[in-house]
């Protein structure tokens, strides 16, 4: 009970606050117009007092920091839990709902200072008159009977309750206006939407990241320390070289996990790629090295585009690295190109023995058709370039093709100029095999 009772006196306690607040800039502002309209004309009309002061409050409300200054007392003293903004570039609606709030705020304010401190004080001594059966001041008759001392009574005690209880009902209506004139607007309800959706695209852009250079290289890394496992104690040069390229395997993964961490922190340099992919040719050497019987054909023009030709070295690492986890055994083909005005990617492998095309035992779709995120990545990838992605089995075989649209630099039309690789070396023959680690 007593918790209850302390709880209701705060609450009443800070209502009242806020309108002591509007009351007290209120009648400055009254009296302020009434000395200048007094100055120019003698008795002005009231009609003319009233209209003058309501324009300087919407007048005030438009003044820089008016909104700042509402807001911040409309969320510590009528405990508003509807959404508040304070937009850093304010709009015609913002301001006109500003200086509805204070013209508000000053009005409801002095309607409980006049309550308080004119009704209430009014009623006290007309009662007293009625008790005492004297005159002190107020200019009402006195009653001249009985029934109409205590009628009289009784209307006092009760208009004295209502502007008491004043500030409650006045109160607690600003207090449920405050969310809708000072919350946010359409406008800024579609900002607050996009920048949102731009957040969520951020962290869909960092988790593609994460999940292809930080994900592919641990299958590497398993896939090495695997084998390596198995032939160390009959080939210790193979486990060697296994070590090894678990070694440099995760160096990389750290650098591009510290680099994804430093985008997080907004600290990374915005001329910065965001990943650290590495070339071509080394992710080829690197599932060879892990035991992938890979063929592949890398022939791309100089001058690739840095963006382009991070998204096709992302998603070749995706298609190998599904092929070294999901595939079954057998040659796997790559095949990366130019025709044209677009750059072609291809890679093939086979279906893993005993279950459905492009379902590895896991239960999980070559590329993460059933639950996987990669080919959901190079689609996102290929998206932005405006191309296009499919996978799917054929036959025995799980075949991935993207194609992305490039223009082709001028002087170059047919964009397939002889020379060295933007993304690695010229070409990987088909009958470059290595031994398996």
């Amino acid at each position: 009970m007593q918790a209850t009772t302390r709880h209701l006196a705060r609450y009443l306690a800070r209502r009242f606050a806020w309108h002591m607040l509007g009351a007290a800039i209120g009648l400055a502002l009254v009296l302020l117009v009434y000395s200048l309209l007094f100055s120019a004309v003698t008795e002005p009309p009231a009609w003319v007092v009233v209209v003058v002061a309501v324009a300087a409050a919407v007048g005030l409300g438009l003044v820089p920091g008016a909104r700042e200054l509402e807001v911040t007392a409309a969320r510590a003293l009528l405990d508003v839990d509807a959404e508040l903004v304070v937009p850093a570039r304010p709009r015609l609606a913002h301001r006109v709902r500003t200086a509805g709030w204070v013209v508000l705020h000053l009005v409801t304010g002095m309607l409980v200072a006049v309550c308080l401190f004119a009704v209430l004080p009014g009623a006290v001594l007309i009662a007293v008159e009625t008790v005492a059966g004297r005159p002190f001041g107020s200019g009402f008759p006195l009653p001249t009977s009985a029934v109409e001392a205590v009628l009289r009574l009784a209307a006092c005690a009760v208009v004295g309750l209502l502007a008491l209880a004043a500030t409650w009902p006045l109160g607690a209506a600003a207090s449920a206006l405050a969310g809708r004139v000072l919350g946010p607007t359409a406008h800024d309800r579609m900002e607050t939407a996009l920048a949102r959706a731009g957040r969520e695209a951020e962290h869909t852009r960092l988790a593609r990241e994460l999940h292809d250079g930080i994900g592919h290289a641990l299958t590497v890394v398993s896939v090495q320390a695997a084998a390596g496992r198995r032939v160390v104690a009959a080939n210790p040069d193979a486990a060697a070289e296994a070590l090894a390229a678990i070694e440099d395997t995760a160096r990389s993964a750290l650098a591009e996990l510290d680099q994804l961490l430093a985008v997080l922190r907004d600290d990374a340099d915005d001329a910065t790629p965001l990943a650290l992919a590495p070339a071509l040719d080394d992710v080829v050497q690197a599932h060879r090295r892990a035991g992938l019987d890979l063929s592949a054909n890398v022939d791309l023009p100089a001058g690739l585009p840095a963006l382009l030709s991070r998204t096709v070295q992302r998603i070749v690492t995706e298609a190998l690295t599904n092929a070294h986890r999901h595939g079954g055994p057998g040659p796997v083909r790559l095949s990366v190109g130019q025709d044209g005005e677009r750059v072609l990617i291809e890679a093939v492998n086979p279906v893993r023995a005993g279950g459905r095309p492009g379902v590895p035992a896991s239960g999980r779709s070559a590329g993460g058709r059933s639950g996987g995120r990669g080919l959901a990545g190079v689609r996102e990838r290929v998206a932005l370039f405006g191309g296009t992605a499919e996978a799917g089995p054929d036959g025995d075989r799980w075949v991935l093709r993207a194609t992305l649209p490039w223009a082709s630099p001028a002087g170059d039309p047919g964009g397939s100029a002889a020379g060295p690789s933007a993304v690695g070396p010229p070409a990987v023959r088909p009958d470059r095999k290595e031994p398996d680690a």
